[in-house]
């Protein structure tokens, strides 16, 4: 394995000879990437497919399972994100059913960079105001910069939005300060399974 690959690269092979190879018999048929975060993200799921009935169907059990506890749904589709191994579940049925669900979800609309100097430094801070409110409603005037002069900084824009990652340190050297997020209301068919 070479050093010069990106870290999450390197552990994703690690984590594939480990508890793969992806779709042998032996490997596992799904895996939880559990993180933590300097943002106030709380308990977050990310979702890669808002057509998979079988996942939406699974956050939505989980989501409930955690209730009366908050569990925030982060949907972000990307082709090259979408992973086999959760898809491969509905294969091995465990005899339940799932009756048709929704779930509320928070869709990525943009990433949000800090105000640049002409350097490209960083040239403001998240405003105290907006600083450990992931998820709370951010409308157009409210404030979400503080430049290093003084100056207060609105959202702008003409719809109000969902904060997330606000000032997470992991996406400074992504240019990131946080995105801005919608909510959707996904919905899934009824799963019926039966044992073997």
């Amino acid at each position: 394995m070479s050093e010069d690959l990106p870290y999450e690269v390197r552990r994703a092979q690690e984590i594939n000879h480990l508890f793969g190879p992806k779709d042998s018999e032996d490997s596992y048929d799904i895996i939880f990437d559990l993180h933590n975060t300097t943002s106030n993200m709380g308990c977050t799921l990310i979702l890669e497919d808002s057509r998979n009935d079988f996942l939406i169907q699974m956050f939505h059990y989980i989501k409930t399972s955690l209730a009366p506890l908050p569990c925030y749904i982060y949907l972000i589709e990307h082709p090259s994100l979408k992973y086999a191994t959760t898809r491969s579940i509905a294969k091995y049925p465990v005899g339940k059913e799932f009756p048709p669900c929704a779930i509320e979800v928070y869709k990525i609309m943009e990433k949000v960079d800090y105000p640049r100097n002409e350097n490209g430094e960083i040239a403001a801070i998240i405003h105290p105001n907006l600083q450990d409110q992931d998820w709370k409603p951010l409308r157009p005037e409210d404030p979400v910069f503080l430049t290093l002069d003084g100056e207060t900084i609105p959202l702008g824009g003409d719809c109000t939005v969902y904060p997330t990652f606000v000032n997470e340190a992991a996406y400074y050297e992504k240019k990131e300060a946080f995105a801005k997020t919608t909510i959707l209301t996904l919905k899934a068919k009824s799963i019926r399974s039966s044992l073997h």
